[in-house]
């Protein structure tokens, strides 16, 4: 039996990934996330009884119909992202590949359950995620309060963004996500009742209550911002408050009495950990962002939290470097002449570098700052509008072009 108490891990790209249950086979998968291990390098076979997917003995017709779920099962197969060989990261164009779910599920009536195991091919988005970064835990005991399979999906895609207290989806990314065809719930109004208004109802009894709101263009809605409102707190939650706010201390005297650069200090006086401040200092030595970049997320979080819109800064300001979810806008707004009056300090550095290959790479695929221009320029114009006419030149260095302005 699980403890209580289970924590359950997916990867970031699992829970983006396209797929659908329906509720015995939503249940089933619970059943072997909740038997993963922490230490676990390989998938094994797991007998899960009948009572715990909530299968109730209704006679002949009842078993036939799980057995006939098993069988679908076995090629029930998710639409998910390839992730970096080795680190595991997401890519920056993703590229999408069908995976089967399942390596076997044998429905065993004389044994009152399911034999069942998970396909290795995705042992890399559920084991050993301690080790790559970019995934989500969450309490099985919330997980097992959800009753539809649009419910956890949707708890997950929020419980990902927790941090942040919000998270703004197009009604197109969610369908996708979702695995809603077009023809399925064609009126959004139905949309709303079956899903939106289902999952609310639903998350309301965890840790992951929500409202959202709807941003409609012409009358038709286009996106939906969901508000995460997180729930009041306990024992539990004032605990791990204290926690956080010890360590934000500790590293806030360090910080002042080490001699390591400025930018660095920052993260830590705002509670980013040592060891994520290493992982985001091989990011900037690698050129995926420039070190304005830094300054840009620690400014806008900052505001985010006095406004109430963040929760857990450290969370926030760690995810937006890593996954660079702000990149884009950051580099519009550098294309952008700035207005000054008092002199201030300076939020980005003297000079702005990257590589040409990147730049080409978010113009392929752009995200909701530059997705307005898609068709209507060539990358050449794109290039001239964004960089050349703003002062940016294109040097190399060490054989690679890079865009650069001082």
């Amino acid at each position: 039996m699980n403890k209580p108490d289970k924590i359950v891990t997916q990867h970031n790209a699992l829970i983006n990934a396209r797929f659908s249950f329906v509720p015995l086979q939503m249940r089933l998968f619970l059943a072997l996330l909740a038997r993963i291990e922490f230490d676990d390098t390989s998938f094994r076979e797991h007998f899960v009884p009948f009572s715990e997917i909530g299968f109730v003995d209704r006679g002949g017709s009842s078993y036939q119909l799980l057995e006939e779920v098993c069988e679908k099962l076995t090629s029930f197969t998710l639409y998910i992202e390839e992730l970096e060989p080795g680190t595991r990261r997401r890519r920056k164009r993703p590229n999408y590949k069908f995976i089967s779910l399942m390596d076997t599920v044998e429905y065993q009536g004389d044994k009152g359950g399911v034999l069942a195991s998970f396909n290795p091919s995705i042992m890399p988005y559920l084991l050993q995620l301690r080790e790559s970064g970019n995934f989500t835990t969450a309490a099985l005991a919330e997980l097992r309060k959800l009753k539809s399979p649009y419910a956890l999906r949707i708890y997950w895609l929020l419980k990902e963004y927790a941090d942040f207290g919000q998270r703004t989806l197009s009604l197109e990314q969610l369908r996708f996500m979702l695995d809603i065809a077009e023809n399925e719930y064609p009126r959004f109004s139905n949309f709303k009742a079956r899903v939106l208004d289902k999952a609310q109802s639903e998350l309301a009894g965890t840790d992951m209550p929500f409202t959202f709101e709807l941003e409609r263009q012409n009358q038709i809605v286009q996106k939906i911002k969901f508000l995460i409102e997180l729930s009041g707190k306990n024992e539990e939650s004032e605990s791990t408050e204290q926690t956080e706010l010890t360590q934000y201390t500790e590293n806030v005297e360090q910080a002042e009495q080490t001699e390591i650069p400025g930018w660095h200090q920052e993260l830590l006086k705002a509670g980013v950990s040592k060891r994520s401040v290493q992982q985001i200092s091989k990011q900037l030595a690698a050129g995926e962002y420039p070190l304005g970049y830094v300054d840009f997320v620690l400014a806008r979080i900052t505001k985010q939290l006095r406004l109430g819109k963040v929760k857990k800064p450290a969370g926030a300001i760690y995810k937006a470097l890593v996954d660079k979810y702000l990149l884009a806008e950051y580099l519009e707004a550098q294309s952008k002449p700035v207005a000054r009056s008092a002199p201030e300090k300076p939020v980005v550095p003297t000079e702005v570098a990257m590589p040409l290959t990147e730049v080409e790479q978010m113009y392929l695929n752009p995200g909701p700052f530059l997705k307005k221009m898609i068709g209507k320029e060539t990358f050449d114009e794109h290039l001239q509008r964004l960089y050349l006419s703003e002062g940016f030149v294109i040097e190399q260095r060490a054989g690679v072009d890079w865009l650069v302005k001082r």
